[in-house]
This record gives C-alpha cells, sequence and structure tokens, in this order.
C-alpha cells in the first residue's frame, strides 16, 4: 500500500483505513475485503487519529468482528448489517489509538476541560503540549474541542426533541448565545440556520 508516498504492508491482522480524496496504490496478491465508506460516517474530529499511522492491527478481541464482517460481505455488499459492524469496530479503532488527551476530550467534552488539564494528560507543559497538540491534529487544543462540540451538536439535532438551549448545555455550553458563536465560527452557520437547513433536506 503506498499513500502519500510512504509505502505500508498491510498483513492479513490489520485494517487499513484511506482517508477521503486521497490517491493511493495497492497491490494485495491475496484476497482482501475492501469498503467504500461514506464521509458522513467518518468524524472530522477522528481524523487526526486515522490519519496518523494509516494502517491499525486488530486485537486478538476484535477479530471475531472482523471475520463477522467477512462473512456479511461474502453474503452481500449491499448488506444493512455491514454498516453497523464497521461503525463498531470503527470506534474500536479510534479508542485503542488515540492519544490520551483526545481520548479525554471524547470522554468529557460536555464539561470544563483546560489546556492545562490536557497537557497533564501528555505530561508536557502547557505551551509544548499545545505546539505538540497543533501539528498532530492540525487545531488548537481549544479549537479542537469547539469542532468536537459542534460535531456532537450536529447528531443531537437529528433528533427533533431538543431545543437548542438544551443541545447547547448537553454539548459544554453554558449558554445559548456561548453555543452560537462556537458553532456559527466553525460551521459558518447558527445552529438555526444548520437545523432548517437539515430540515428542508429532510
Amino acid at each position: 500500500m503506498t499513500y502519500k508516498g510512504v509505502h505500508y504492508h498491510v498483513t492479513a491482522g490489520d485494517v487499513c483505513f484511506v482517508p477521503p480524496r486521497c490517491f493511493h496504490h495497492c497491490y494485495c496478491p491475496t484476497e482482501v475485503v475492501t469498503m467504500n465508506v461514506p464521509s458522513h460516517m467518518i468524524s472530522t474530529s477522528d481524523l487526526s487519529v486515522l490519519e496518523s499511522r494509516i494502517v491499525f492491527p486488530v486485537g486478538e478481541e476484535l477479530q471475531p468482528l472482523i471475520q463477522l464482517i467477512k462473512s456479511e460481505v461474502r453474503r452481500g455488499p449491499d448488506s444493512s448489517s455491514l454498516c453497523y459492524l464497521f461503525y463498531f469496530l470503527y470506534c474500536k479503532l479510534i479508542e485503542n489509538n488515540e492519544s490520551p488527551s483526545l481520548r479525554y476530550i471524547r470522554e468529557h467534552y460536555n464539561q470544563n476541560v483546560s489546556i492545562e488539564m490536557l497537557a497533564q494528560r501528555e505530561n508536557y507543559t502547557p505551551a509544548y503540549f499545545t505546539e505538540w497538540f497543533k501539528q498532530k491534529t492540525g487545531y488548537t487544543p481549544t479549537v479542537y474541542l469547539r469542532r468536537f462540540r459542534v460535531e456532537k451538536a450536529k447528531e443531537l439535532m437529528l433528533n427533533g426533541q431538543y431545543s437548542l438551549l438544551d443541545i447547547a448545555l448537553q454539548v459544554g455550553y453554558n449558554s445559548h448565545s456561548s453555543f452560537t458563536r462556537a458553532f456559527k465560527e466553525t460551521t459558518g452557520r447558527t445552529p438555526q440556520e444548520y437545523r432548517s437547513e437539515m430540515m428542508r433536506q429532510n
């Protein structure tokens, strides 16, 4: 497997993730299962983890899942079960490969998260951590947290029962105005505009 000029050797016990819109070349002398994953199934906040190595060894605990995916592919590549099986595998790969600070954001994004708190988990000073984090993810910790919260807010908007204030509180903002400001800085639209557009599309 060649990606961005780097050659990767993918074994039978690995999963290889090729980021969207990226040219790549793959030579497979043996049987391989290839899945074209829709971009909406990949969270933008996870791309830094997935693009950091692209080849992930699958631990023994996930081997039964891999066998189940292969079985479903043989039964029919359009099987609806494949979507759920892939998503479970995807979540496990992220959990097993993300850094302590990214894991902390994932688990505590709706709470008060400080740079000092995140730096401590990586055993770095706050100044060094901020630079390291930006090189790793492409964003400062503050911007990454904001984007992660907005992604979670978008997911909650799919459930029409929540008001925008409810969603703001659930993703870590203590007011409608701070949520609106963060959402617009990230998406270019207010939460209300985004929800209205989403409803028109559906």
